[in-house]
C-alpha cells in the first residue's frame, strides 16, 4: 500500500472524530441551556430592578440601554466563573491534573458558549424578538459560536471558509443556520480540545481562563447590541422547507 493511499483512511478518521467532537459539544450546550421562559424572566427582572432605581419619567430607550449593560455584565461574570470552575480539578495532583489537561478546554468552552448564547437571547428578547422562535435560537448559537471562533488566534475568517455573506444570516432559515452552527461547533471543538495545557497549571489556569471568558463575553455582548441596532426590522426568513436554498 502506498503512503498516499494510507493517508486517506487516516484523514477520514480525523474528519469523523472532529465531527463527533463538534456534535458532542453542541449537544452538551443544548442540554444545559436555560429555557426561553427562564431567560425572559431574567430580562424582566433586570428591567424591574433598573426601574426601581430611576424616576418614573426616564425614557424607555435609556432603561433598555441600562438593562443591556446589566445583562452583559451578568453573563460575562458567569462566563468568568465557568472558566475558573473548569480549571479547578488542576489543583488536585494526579488524576485531577490529567482531567483538566485532557478535557478542560471543552468543559470551559461548553459553559462559555452556554452563557454567551443565553446573553444573545436575552438581548434579543429585550428588543422584542421572540426567542421561542427556533430561528432566533439558531441565530444566537451562530453569533456566539462565530464570535468565539473568530476571536481565537489562528482562526480563518468565517466568510472565507463558509463562502457566505455574513450580513445575510439574518434572512437564513433555521435549517440553513443549523448547518452553519454545526460547522462552527466542529471548528471550536478542534481548536479548544487541545487548550488544556494552561489549565493543568494550578490556580493560574483558572485565573487566565476566567479572565479570557469574561472579556470574550463582554466583547460579544457589545457587538450584539450594535448588530441589533442595525438589524433589519423585517428579517423573517422564508418557510424552512426541503427546497430552501442550502448553505454551501
Amino acid at each position: 500500500m502506498s503512503k498516499k493511499s494510507a493517508k486517506v483512511p487516516e484523514e477520514q478518521s480525523d474528519a469523523s472524530s472532529a465531527e463527533a467532537s463538534g456534535a458532542q459539544l453542541l449537544r452538551a450546550v443544548e442540554r444545559i441551556l436555560d429555557t426561553p421562559d427562564q431567560i425572559e424572566l431574567q430580562v424582566e427582572e433586570s428591567i424591574q430592578e433598573i426601574r426601581q432605581k430611576l424616576p418614573s419619567d426616564v425614557p424607555g430607550i435609556q432603561i433598555r440601554a441600562l438593562a443591556e449593560k446589566k445583562l452583559i455584565a451578568r453573563y460575562a461574570n458567569r462566563a468568568a466563573l465557568a472558566g475558573g470552575a473548569a480549571s479547578l480539578p488542576a489543583i488536585i495532583p494526579g488524576i485531577g491534573t490529567a482531567t483538566a489537561f485532557v478535557g478542560g478546554g471543552l468543559v470551559d468552552m461548553t459553559f462559555c458558549l452556554k452563557y454567551e448564547i443565553e446573553m444573545v437571547l436575552s438581548l434579543a428578547s429585550l428588543r422584542g424578538f421572540d426567542i421561542h422562535d427556533p430561528r432566533e435560537r439558531q441565530l444566537a448559537y451562530y453569533l456566539a459560536a462565530a464570535h468565539t471562533y473568530e476571536s481565537t488566534p489562528g482562526s480563518v475568517p468565517i466568510a472565507d471558509f463558509l463562502k457566505i455573506e455574513v450580513d445575510a444570516v439574518w434572512h437564513y432559515t433555521p435549517r440553513q443556520l443549523g448547518k452553519i452552527v454545526a460547522i462552527l461547533f466542529v471548528k471550536l471543538a478542534i481548536l479548544f480540545s487541545g487548550k488544556g495545557l494552561l489549565r493543568a497549571v494550578p490556580l493560574m489556569g483558572a485565573l487566565v481562563s476566567g479572565g479570557v471568558n469574561k472579556a470574550l463575553a463582554h466583547k460579544l455582548g457589545n457587538s450584539v447590541v450594535k448588530m441589533l441596532d442595525l438589524r433589519p426590522e423585517k428579517s423573517a426568513a422564508p418557510a424552512d422547507s426541503e427546497d430552501a436554498e442550502d448553505v454551501a
